[in-house]
Formats: C-alpha cells, structure tokens, sequence
C-alpha cells in the first residue's frame, strides 16, 4: 500500500553469488560512500552517517544495536570460523548485578562496550578486558515495573557524535557523554501518565534526530513515536499510530487515512494499541525511516472496532521521513490484527537480486507467520510466504497485498487453534543476514495457541485491557494427553532464502517454547545462538551443523554480537533470562538450575572454560500453610480471578520458580506484612509497587485467601537453597 510516488534510488550494487542469491550491503553506493569522509575518532562514542556508510571498513566495531544502516545482525570479522569454532572459549565476563531479563546487543565502538540492563542502567566496559568505565542509573522507582507488560527490560543504546543515547523503562530519553556517562540532556516521551506507557526499545539515530517509541499496547495505550534534536534534546515531531476518537481533532495528516478504517463504535476508551515498542531502521540516502507498529488494543478487532475495517495503523510497517514525521508509505502485514500479530519485528535493508534485477528491499519476519520482501522506496510487496506453520490465512493475495484469511482465525463465536500463537512465529529476538550464504536466521517459535472470547471488556487503568483472549490451560492440556488438541511446541533456528523464500536447512532448537536467543552471523561462515538452558550454540552458516556447544549457566535471550581490538575477535553476549516468557522457569533451564545472575559473557578463541554459577538445591519441602487468614470459597474464586486481572500472574506464578518471588511459600512475616505490601508499597523500590489504585481492601483479602489455599493444596514444593 503506497501512499506517494515511486522514485528514482542510487543504491550499491555488491553480488555475492551464493546459492542462487545476491547478497546485499549497507544503503549507500560507493560514490556515496566515497562522498562522506568518516569522522577520526577523536572523542569516546565519534559515530556519524560517514562511518556509518563506510562501517566494513572497520569491522572491528559494532557500531548499532544491529550493527549497521543494514540492520542485518552480521560481522564481517571471520579469525572465529567454522573450521575453528571448537576452540572458541572464555575471554571475560561482567556481572550487572541483576537477576531479571537482559534482551540488548552491546554496541561497540573503538574498543569500548556500551550495553544496557534492567530499567535503562547503562554500562561502558573496556571492551578486551571487561573493565568498567563508567554506569549511568536512571533510577527508574520501582513501580513501573508493574506498568511494564513484559519485565523491566532493556533492548540497547544508540551511540552517535560522542553521544550515548537510551531510553528509561519511565519514558524518559537520556543523552548521555560517551566519555564518562554524564547526563547532557533528558527528555520525557510519555505524554499520558494515566496510561501505562513504557520504554523497552533502543532509540533510532535518523536525520539528525533521535526516535523512540513506547510500549504498553496490551495495557490499553494509545500507541505513538517521539523524535528530538539529537544534539540540543528539542522536540522534533510525534506520530500518533491510531487515531483518536474521531470527535476530537486528529493530529497528524497521515490519520485521515487511518480513520475510515475505524467503526463508530470503536473502543476508543481502551487507547487502540499499535506501539512502536521496538523494531526500527533507516536508510540515509532515501531519508526514510522504517518503523515497525505494534498489536491493537484490545486484541480481537472485532471487539476494539465492531464493524470496522483494517484498523491502521495497528500491526504496519511505516516509512517516514525522519526530519519531518510525514509518512511516504505504509504497508499492513495483518489487517484488522486479532492475533497480537505485531509488526515490531526486526526490518532489514537488503539488496537482492530478484527475477534477474536487482532490489532495493525491506525483509520482515514479523509475528504472524509470513516473510514479506517489500520494495523499501515505494513499500511494494515482492513476495510473502510462510516462515512457519500458519493457519489465521492460506496465502497473500500478490494482487491486493492482503491476507486470504481462513475461518480457522476467527475466535469470535467459539475457541479456535491459530498457529502461530500470540507470540508469533518471530518475536523480539534478531535475526541475522549473511552476506556470504544469502540466507536470514530466523530464531523461528513452532508453536500455536487456542484463542477464545471469554469475557466482556471494560477498560480497568493498570490492568491487562488485551481480553487476554488465550487459553493456556487449553494448550496445557493437550501436552499432557489430556485434550484432543493437536499441538506442536518447539522452537527452531532456520536459514532462509528470502529470495526463493524457502528455508534451506532448519534445526530444533529447544522443545520448550521461546527458550532460544537471538542470531548472530559472521564472515567466518557460522552462526551464534544462545538459548534458555544457559548454552551458547555455533553452527556452520551453510549446513546447520552444530560446531560448539559451550556451558555459561545463565539463560541467554538477547542476540550474540561480534567485533575486534588489537586484532583478536571476540563474540559477547548479555545472559539473563526474563520478558514475557520467563515468569517460570523450565526445570532444564539455567534459571532453574543455576539461579538468573545477570552477566555480560565474552568469548574468543584458546579462551578455558566459562566460570558457571554455583548450582541451585531445589530441595523438596512440606509447604506450612498459613495460619489466621480468613477464607471462604467465594473469596477464593475472587481472588484466582483478581490474581489473573490486576496482573500478579504476570510476575508470579504460585508453586514455580522463576524471576519473581514464589507466593506459595511466604514467611508467616510476610503474610504478616501483605496489606503493606500489596496496598502500602512496603517493597516499591524492589520492583513491587503497591497496587492500591486498583485494588481495595476486600479485593486484597480475596488475593491473599487465593494463595492461602493454593498453599494449604500444596504438600511440597521444591524450593531454592543455594549452595
């Protein structure tokens, strides 16, 4: 779907014949390149659009979260290779001191380490050895960390001009001295604090500005992204997603398509959903920046919008011209989104040869299933295929550019088995281009989910406002046997060939969903993966054969990145399990085994072994219920269902381990001391914040009997006694 005219591009034209394909490099020709001079790096953090284009000439450095204007998640470097890989071992860690999730890929930028870790906490490490230089906290208070739907995570910086750039898990954007973490500037993107707004994404260096989106969609926000001056912090524009109610003005143009395709009874109330919450790029010399949108709020669209159309710009990928905020194209990878199919999924920016000419693209491969080939100047779609099993819609019409959707996707009269499930075939976790196979890395989620209408709405501020519209249970049960559902959970780590779009080799990686990392690439022809039982993985890029399979004991989610100082290759990775998928931990996860402290893990070659965290007794014990608390069977039944509503369960889950506290087995102190807790904030500062503004003194009781009796159920538990 294209909104302007197509014109003219001067892009670079590098082949690298591999398997049929062209393989693409950063937006910029070599004139282009020539044209700008990079910058001497004469100051701490000295990246501008000049070395930028030039990053393969030095590919020692990192210089993004995803490297490059590419964003391919590729290194060039290749002194680790897939004839070595077995040799590959410690070089150095750094302990962040946390134990929740760690999602960022470090940037690394003549020799110094910028990585990112709970809250927004900013880290710059000697990049050979792990020496801290300097942190920067923004003390974040501790309650927003209920506002965040998915942990108090972090997913990178953006360094530029001597600059470090990050975004607060408050909203608030810091710029920051790349020498020593001073703070030069602030900035708060939450314009509704009534909402709960966050920020999980690393900013977007484009057009002399720098970009942010926010996060929260499935709390019931309004989703939109914020751009400033990168040098002086002043306001440069802000594109609203959705639009508003359409009895109040709308605020930027590109609405007025947006509207129509929103019912006159649209739930308005509940904000629309559509953040930009992560994934974005940028191509200089088209001075178009790509930003990925999020999932509609609430999920089922024909609930968020009764009788209404696509609902944009919910679940798009936008092009924008980063100087001004006006949209050149959009295209939807999931009208009229019901699925939480969001289109915040890494892009990046190839050059392929396709049909026998070659393309200036966009890559996807967002939630929903399929991997989209868009021309990146007009936003035309080249072709669309599945990337995993889906079953929401057959094919993408190549006419319209629309799904052919089936009726096994609509959940609106009866619970429906959709693959892929809610969270996608693709999430957060990047993939990888290699310019040498041809082929993207995808770290593939096989698994569906059963989606049913199982409540009416009513917008409840802090609460989960997505209807939470899938059955777990229902899935739970069919892996026990127990349901005649036919299931398939594991994840996959898939080389695909977006030119022929069919994989080339694929290997399971875990059969527990969401329990592998993000993808690196490299020159030397393998590919780095690190998953959820504390392993980081190497496989040969061609093959899929396992090379190196090398013990960290900490769960790895975040992607590997790769670079060089004083001429030895290093591959670093951030391990701490957490997000959406880690309140409970696997019984052969890290977490499990070995607890979840938070580390920087640095490798190269002739490097020992990595030292592990001690291991974890989880001993059996007898669970003493609770005395003197007041229960009754209605007030059970209340507070399963408080439990699940004010989104305790989004941290806790009674009787397992995992990143929160297990309820199941309070200290008579701290039942004690639950009113204060829970109502008072006694532990705000640790990341609990009280929840009084949702929650009443009955509704406390009822939450307190619920896990009274969840405890007086349970005869034993394994419980954690560190040795």
């Amino acid at each position: 779907m294209c909104i302007s005219r197509r014109i003219t591009l001067f892009l670079p034209v590098i082949l690298l014949a591999v398997c049929g394909v062209a393989s693409g490099n950063i937006p910029g020709d070599p004139a282009y390149a020539e044209s700008l001079k990079p910058t001497s790096p004469k100051q701490p953090g000295a990246i501008d659009e000049a070395r930028m284009a030039q990053a393969d000439a030095e590919p020692q450095n990192w210089y993004a979260t995803n490297r490059t204007f590419a964003a391919d998640h590729y290194s060039p470097l290749s002194q680790i290779n897939d004839s070595n890989a077995e040799r590959l071992g410690f070089a150095w860690q750094y302990n962040t001191g946390t134990t929740r999730g760690l999602e960022a890929s470090p940037v690394v930028i003549d020799g110094v380490m910028y990585a990112t870790g709970n809250w927004g906490v900013v880290y710059a490490l000697d990049a050979a050895t792990g020496r801290e230089l300097w942190t920067f906290n923004p003390h974040v208070d501790g309650r927003w960390a209920r506002r965040a739907c998915c942990d108090i995570v972090n997913r990178g910086v953006a360094v530029w001009k001597g600059r470090v750039y990050v975004a607060a898990l408050d909203g608030r954007l810091f710029a920051l001295d790349a020498g020593t973490g001073r703070q030069i500037w602030v900035r708060d993107t939450i314009i509704d604090h009534d909402r709960f707004l966050t920020s999980t994404g690393a900013p977007q260096i484009a057009g002399g500005n720098v970009v942010i989106g926010n996060g929260g969609a499935e709390m019931g926000v309004r989703g939109y992204l914020t751009a400033f001056d990168a040098e002086t912090g002043a306001f440069a524009w802000r594109f609203f997603i959705v639009p508003a109610d359409p009895s109040k003005p709308q605020e930027n143009p590109e609405l007025a398509i947006a509207a129509p395709t929103w019912g006159p009874k649209s739930r308005w109330d509940v904000g629309g959903g559509g953040a930009a919450w992560d994934a974005m790029a940028y191509d200089p010399e088209l001075n178009l920046l790509y930003v990925g949108t999020g999932n509609g709020s609430p999920h089922p669209a024909f609930v968020r919008s009764p009788g209404g159309g696509d609902t944009l710009f919910v679940s798009s990928i936008l092009a924008l011209n980063p100087k001004t905020g006006r949209m050149k194209w959009y295209y939807q990878t999931t009208p009229r989104d019901s699925w939480d199919f969001t289109a915040t999924q890494q892009m990046t920016l190839l050059d392929l040869r396709i049909g026998g000419t070659l393309r200036k693209v966009l890559v996807q491969a967002p939630k929903n299933g399929f991997f989209y080939v868009l021309d990146r100047a007009t936003g035309e779609l080249i072709s669309a295929e599945k990337y995993t099993d889906v079953n929401w819609a057959d094919h993408i019409d190549m006419k319209t550019g629309r799904p052919v959707f089936t009726a096994q996707g609509d959940y609106s009269r009866e619970p429906k088995l959709v693959y892929p499930g809610e969270a996608g075939g693709h999430n957060w976790r990047p993939m990888s281009y290699s310019r040498r196979t041809g082929y993207v890395y995808i770290p593939t989620l096989d698994f569906p989910m059963v989606f049913s209408l199982s409540r009416d709405l009513a917008y409840h501020r802090g609460t989960d406002n997505s209807m939470d519209v899938t059955d777990r249970a229902a899935i739970s049960r069919a892996q026990k046997g127990e349901a005649d559902i036919p299931v398939i959970r594991h994840d996959t780590l898939q080389a695909y060939d977006p030119v022929h779009q069919r994989a080339a080799w694929s290997v399971v990686t875990s059969t527990d969903p969401e329990q592998s990392g993000g993808v690196l690439s490299t020159g030397g022809d393998i590919v780095a993966q690190g998953d959820a039982t504390g392993f980081l993985n190497i496989y040969d890029a061609r093959t899929g054969a396992p090379l190196s399979h090398i013990r960290v004991g900490t769960g790895i989610m975040a992607a590997p990145v790769s670079y060089a100082v004083a001429g030895r290759q290093y591959i670093a990775v951030m391990a701490g399990l957490g997000g959406a998928s880690a309140w409970e931990f696997p019984e052969n996860s890290a977490g499990y085994r070995y607890g979840n402290a938070g580390r920087i893990v640095v490798f190269a070659l002739d490097g020992g072994a990595v030292p592990t965290p001690a291991l974890v007794n989880r001993s059996v014990v007898a669970i003493s219920p609770p005395s003197g608390i007041r229960t009754s069977p209605e007030m059970i039944t209340r507070g399963a269902r408080l439990f699940d509503s004010a989104r305790c369960s989004g941290c806790h889950v009674p009787g397992k381990a995992g990143i929160a506290p297990n309820l199941l087995t309070m200290q008579e102190s701290t039942h004690r001391a639950f009113d204060q807790i829970v109502l008072g904030g006694a532990l705000s500062a640790a990341g609990m914040a009280s929840f009084s503004d949702i929650l009443t003194q009955s509704d406390a009781d009822d939450i307190h009997a619920y896990l009274a009796s969840e405890a007086k159920n349970t005869a034993t538990l394994h419980t954690a006694v560190r040795h």
